[in-house]
């Protein structure tokens, strides 16, 4: 009950003395001059605040304001203190810049479980962003109970910290430079010893890292970032060397992949075999062929050569990418908001309920009115692959020495 009644105190003081936060809900008495301020840095910094961090509040007493809260961008809080002393204010500066000093050197990390829920908020109970597959490298740049990360797409969540094991450089470099087995099943288990009947040690799926140890009996031995040390079957992974720097990456590879996904069921922020929502699909599709893609549908939709489909299908290859959601109108601006993948003859294999195929083809018997509707757009990653936010795992800085 005290707690509660503290916690009321703070937020009615908080709200008397004024406060300003970045989604432009401001305090009464803040000067207009100083919102303008603030929303325009936020607007040339933070235009999209899944990939950087921008979480301000201002307090102001007379000529003094006192800034709150966290950002990932040095530049942006350069810009925001001297255009407010240009405002002749006094600044008294509490706005913390990420990587936050009190994690120390343990800036970086490994997905330490088979898939990461990764979070908006810290709480079990908030809406899941994304999710991340064990032995993936990212940046920590907070804590709060959880970690506060930022994954190799560059997306920010909240995650719980038994799923991340914190390294400082020198490890988060040992561990990318280090042999891996990638798991290829789509399931599996690796267990204590070179025994399927032996104890398992955890689930693996698809796109799942681990650093090789060795061969034994038909098992690859592999640790995991927190040093447990597990046996793998030959026959669910192969070496990261060979996995790779396998064929050439084409329109047959991907939709060869995209189809041994056919039924598995979506999920809102998923990203794995388990179960995936349609960005998850395809980003999963892509990275099981070596391609580090942005993480929505609606950051898809501007990477890589927009394709005109403005009088039908016939500039569209295999391996496209196809965009859905609200059409633009003079009053509001077009919504991406769902995303597939074109597999020729006026069909697509997406995730909508669960993995499958569509076809714009009215004599189709897969014909998708709904989807055709709501058309918005086409892209091309394929030949494109090196340009903005279309990574590799050889060229993403996430898995480069630090």
């Amino acid at each position: 009950m005290l707690l509660k009644m503290k916690k009321r105190i703070l937020l009615f003081l908080i709200l008397f003395a004024g406060v300003v936060m970045c989604n432009y809900t401001f305090a009464k008495d803040l000067p207009k001059r100083i919102k303008k301020v603030i929303e325009t840095v936020e607007q040339k910094y933070a235009p999209d605040r899944r990939n950087v961090v921008f979480d301000l509040e201002v307090k102001k007493k007379r000529k003094t304001l006192t800034l709150y809260g966290s950002t990932s961008i040095p530049e942006a809080k350069a810009e925001l203190i001297s255009l407010l002393l240009e405002k002749k204010y006094k600044i008294v500066d509490n706005f913390r810049l990420l990587p936050d000093s009190i994690l120390g050197d343990k800036v970086y990390g490994v997905v330490n479980v088979s898939v990461a829920n990764l979070r908006k908020k810290v709480s079990f109970a908030s809406e899941m962003m994304t999710q991340a597959l064990l032995g993936t490298p990212v940046k920590i740049l907070q804590e709060d109970e959880w970690y506060r990360v930022q994954t190799p797409d560059n997306y920010i969540t909240w995650v719980n910290s038994s799923s991340i094991i914190p390294m400082n450089k020198t490890e988060y470099n040992s561990w990318n430079a280090s042999n891996k087995i990638v798991v290829t099943s789509h399931y599996g288990f690796t267990f204590e010893k070179p025994d399927l009947n032996s104890q398992t040690v955890s689930d693996v799926v698809s796109g799942n890292m681990l650093k090789c140890e060795g061969e034994e009996r038909g098992f690859y031995k592999v640790s995991y970032p927190d040093g447990r040390i597990a046996y793998l079957p030959k026959s669910a992974g192969m070496p990261e060397s060979q996995w790779v720097n396998r064929d050439k990456i084409n329109a047959d590879s991907i939709i060869k992949t995209g189809m041994t996904f056919m039924g598995i069921p979506y999920m809102w922020g998923g990203m794995s075999a388990k179960a995936m929502d349609c960005s998850g699909f395809v980003k999963m599709v892509m990275f099981l062929n070596g391609i580090i893609l942005p993480r929505d549908a609606s950051q898809m939709a501007y990477v890589g050569e927009r394709i005109d489909i403005s009088n039908g299908f016939e500039n569209l290859k295999p391996g496209d990418l196809l965009f859905f959601g609200r059409k633009a109108t003079a009053e509001q601006k077009e919504r991406v908001i769902h995303v597939a993948i074109y597999i020729g003859n006026q069909k697509f294999i997406h995730s909508q309920g669960y993995v499958h195929i569509s076809s714009f083809n009215p004599d189709d018997k897969d014909f998708d009115q709904y989807n055709l509707n709501r058309l918005l757009s086409a892209g091309r990653i394929l030949g494109h692959i090196g340009t903005a936010d279309i990574s590799t795992l050889k060229s993403n800085p996430f898995y480069q020495p630090q």
